[in-house]
Order: C-alpha cells, then structure tokens, then sequence
C-alpha cells in the first residue's frame, strides 16, 4: 500500500463521509430511514456508472482509488442500513420489511440504470474519437 493511493482513498472516503452527513441532516429520520436509502440508491447509480464508464479500463487507477473506493465508498452505507433495518423490525416490523425491499429493488434498479447511462457515455464517446 502506497502513500498516494492511501491519500486517494481517504480524501474520498472522507468527503463521501461528509456527503452522507449531509443527506441526514437534509432527511431526518421519519418512519423509513429515508436518509440511508437515498444514500445507498445514489451511491449504487454513481458506482456502476463508474464501474462501467471511466473505470472500464485500467487507465484511470487514480479515479478508481478516488471516487470507487474512497468517496462511493465512504458516502454508502452497509452497516447503518443493517442496523436500521434491525431496529426497525423492533418497532415495526411491516416498515422494516418495507425498508429492506425497497432498498433491494431500488438498489438493483439503480444499478441497471447506472448501466444503461455509462452505455450511452460509452457510445457518444466512441462517436466523438
């Protein structure tokens, strides 16, 4: 592990910590923790967006260590949705379920998404060479 992409990661993990922040503090928690899923949604778009755009190739490493692993990685949430989710099932049980679907199909659906957007990104800028 080298200094520059031990930099990389945490300059974008922390301002992707600092972006999660945000979201909760813009929606606060209100029966489904609105906040965390989002966050997950979002960062699930952003990711495949990147996965299949500009990290398609191995020639952006840097980008990769920066927004992959630093920043989505930092601004997504596994733990704070399980413990929600746990939390929730407590409480109300009916919400949780709600939560844990909703964070699955939207996940899933966002993924997609972030695909078929890096597919036309790819095909303009195929286009453009």
């Amino acid at each position: 592990m080298n200094m520059k992409n031990s930099l990389l990661v945490s300059v974008g993990g922390g301002i992707g910590a600092l972006l999660r922040y945000g979201m909760n503090v813009m929606f606060p928690h209100a029966g489904i923790p609105l906040a965390t899923l989002l966050t997950n949604i979002i960062g699930t778009f952003v990711l495949a967006f990147l996965t299949f755009s500009l990290f398609k190739d191995n020639h952006h490493s840097n980008m990769k260590l920066f927004l992959g692993t630093g920043l989505c990685g930092g601004f997504t949430t596994m733990s704070t949705y399980a413990l929600e989710t746990v939390k929730l099932m407590e409480t109300n049980p009916i919400a949780a379920f709600l939560y844990m679907m909703l964070t699955l199909v939207l996940g899933a659906g966002m993924c997609l998404a972030g695909l078929a957007v890096a597919s036309i990104w790819n095909k303009r800028r195929e286009v453009v060479k």
